[in-house]
């Protein structure tokens, strides 16, 4: 009796251990699991009834047992009920004049359609478009960070002139720097479970968005058609030098670290370079960036020109010149995927009267 009561209860902690392992929290937060079955991604031997399916990519067989790589697997046009956020549509995404109107079919990343015909419009991925015909290497490169630290292109050893940016893995933006292998680059990225709020990055592709290293808050639909209350929250520091690797601009110095030295940035007006990493609570309180979201002590955050902050437990919907969340980033401006503008632009910075946003904050100058 003793033993098959040892046994019940050895079953029950097991059942209670599966459960915990398999089913999502009862809070309600977003996780960052692929849903669906294993073979959505995933096929044992890259091979059906004597051939392949024609879902499948047409290269493999790949890395992980994957039936795609992962420009397939995000290729496609977002909806307001799709689960996977497409980033290449090559038949031409809806993205309006900001990329945040009711009817954009665009992410927070923007696409990659644009750079297929205009290289100036976004990252020229490999698999998507061609090699850069103008640049060897990133603009603003400048050696990359030091060799071990995990975050360098190259790995420390600098960017061979020449090599083609790809999603992930040492010359990519996702995952770890470490691998040359994409889908070894994001191991684990597509399975662990969390919640929207990464405060505290292991230095895993399970950070946030899948970028080794840096913190934020996750919106759900990856900014589909954002609100002042439904966004990312990037994270973001009010240090010129990127002395907080877990920022999004850090990120991005990565590969562009000359726009973001504190010797080219400088620390005071006037600017060399638009600065990043720098909060707008640090301006005079009668400056011209006091009025940003219409002005007043709490104005709303504006999704067309998005700010980042300290801390990342929560989305902003309101932000303020005395808590640290009105720092400018690199992609207050810009878009990572790419845009329908010149350098991937978030609007027509060239001053269309219904597109020109830098206004947002140097709101004097429109």
């Amino acid at each position: 009796m003793k033993n098959r009561d040892k046994k019940l209860r050895q079953l029950g902690l097991a059942g209670i251990l599966f459960l915990a392992l398999t089913c999502p929290p009862f809070s309600g937060e977003s996780l960052a699991v692929v849903p669906g079955p294993c073979s959505d991604c995933h096929t044992m031997h890259h091979s059906q009834d004597g051939g392949t399916l024609s879902a499948w990519g047409t290269s493999g067989p790949y890395e992980a047992l994957l039936t795609i790589d992962c420009i397939g697997c995000h290729t496609g046009v977002n909806t307001t009920t799709t689960t996977t956020p497409y980033v290449f549509d090559p038949d031409g995404p809806t993205y309006s004049l900001t990329g945040t109107e009711a009817t954009t079919t665009t992410l927070a990343g923007g696409n990659f359609f644009w750079v297929v015909s205009d290289q100036t419009k976004g990252h020229n991925v490999s698999g998507i478009c061609t090699s850069d015909s103008v640049l060897d290497v990133p603009p603003g490169f400048n050696g990359g960070r030091a060799a071990g630290d995990g975050t360098t292109p190259g790995n420390g050893s600098g960017w061979s002139s020449g090599t083609q940016i790809t999603c992930a893995g040492t010359y990519g933006c996702h995952g770890s720097h470490d691998t040359t292998s994409q889908a070894g680059a994001i191991r684990g990225g597509h399975h662990a479970l969390s919640g929207p709020a990464i405060t505290s990055p292991q230095d895993s592709a399970a950070d946030y968005r899948l970028l080794v290293g840096i913190a934020g808050y996750e919106d759900s639909d990856w900014e589909f058609r954002p609100l002042a209350t439904e966004h990312n929250q990037y994270k973001g520091l009010d240090s010129p030098e990127d002395s907080e690797t877990s920022t999004i601009s850090y990120f991005c110095s990565q590969c562009h670290g000359t726009f973001h030295d504190d010797v080219t940035d400088g620390s005071a007006s006037p600017w060399l370079r638009h600065p990043t990493n720098f909060d707008m609570g640090s301006t005079a309180s009668g400056s011209e960036y006091r009025d940003y979201g219409g002005g007043g002590t709490t104005p709303p955050y504006e999704v067309i020109t998005p700010l980042a902050s300290s801390n990342v437990s929560s989305v902003k919907a309101t932000v303020a010149f005395t808590d640290d969340t009105m720092i400018v980033t690199c992609i207050s401006c810009h878009r990572a995927h790419g845009s329908p503008y010149y350098k991937s632009m978030r609007w027509d910075y060239a001053g269309s009267a219904t597109g020109g946003h830098c206004a947002k904050c140097h709101t004097t100058k429109d």
